[in-house]
């Protein structure tokens, strides 16, 4: 397919606007590397929603979620912060047992009782990589969790699933559950940063660059909480 490219300030919002729709769902992973780009992604797909007066569910399994990352967007564009944040609805998983709980018995709850369609659940991943939960029982809960996420993006839910590579010690684990999700995702959204690039690559179900110089994203600025 032809490659197309976009760069400079421009990144996030193109990057932005094609994962807004896909069809006949939208569920759309993001991987790779480096795990602060991601992150930022997340967020800043979060903060677009509630811009726009769209609440969205956040499901935080990397305790990733950063409010003074949103307030500043929310300065720059002249916006109250606490208006946005109260838009953002939260809920943490510190488990594989715990986000699978909250994927298959609240998040349809969820995003009936804000009135919204959009989910993001970032640092999904995080909590399977568990050495203490054997390979099958952490497969198994993932696969019913993606098999509600699929769900939900068929009956209209749009849900992004933020995985950055964490270079835990289970990179066959790591390798079997992206497969996996990239294979029910409509949308998949990979990660290659250098040292002096950001980069993303839409990998499914086109191919399409978006890049910009490092030194030109503030998402490490932003992120110096982590």
């Amino acid at each position: 397919m032809e490659n197309h490219l976009v760069s400079s300030d421009e990144m996030l919002e193109a990057i932005r606007a094609d994962l807004k729709t896909a069809s006949p769902a939208n569920l759309i992973t993001v991987y790779g590397r480096s795990a602060s780009s991601i992150t930022y992604l997340a967020l800043y797909m979060a903060f677009a929603g509630v811009a726009h007066r769209v609440p969205v569910v956040f499901l935080d399994g990397g305790n990733s979620f950063n409010p003074y990352l949103i307030s500043k967007l929310a300065r720059r564009i002249g916006a109250r912060p606490e208006e946005l944040l109260s838009r953002v609805y939260i809920s943490r998983a510190f488990t594989c047992h715990q986000m699978q709980a909250l994927v298959v018995d609240r998040l349809e709850d969820a995003l009936r009782k804000y009135s919204t369609r959009v989910a993001i659940v970032s640092g999904l991943l995080d909590t399977f990589y568990d050495q203490d939960v054997p390979f099958g029982e952490a497969y198994a809960l993932l696969n019913s969790a993606a098999t509600e996420f699929v769900r939900l993006a068929e009956g209209s839910a749009r849900i992004l699933l933020a995985c950055p590579d964490t270079h835990l010690p289970l990179a066959d684990r790591q390798k079997v559950f992206l497969s996996l999700l990239k294979k029910v995702s409509q949308k998949v959204l990979h990660c290659e940063d250098t040292e002096t690039e950001n980069k993303f690559i839409m990998e499914k179900p086109y191919r399409k660059l978006y890049n910009r110089p490092r030194s030109a994203t503030p998402s490490q600025k932003l992120l110096e909480w982590r």
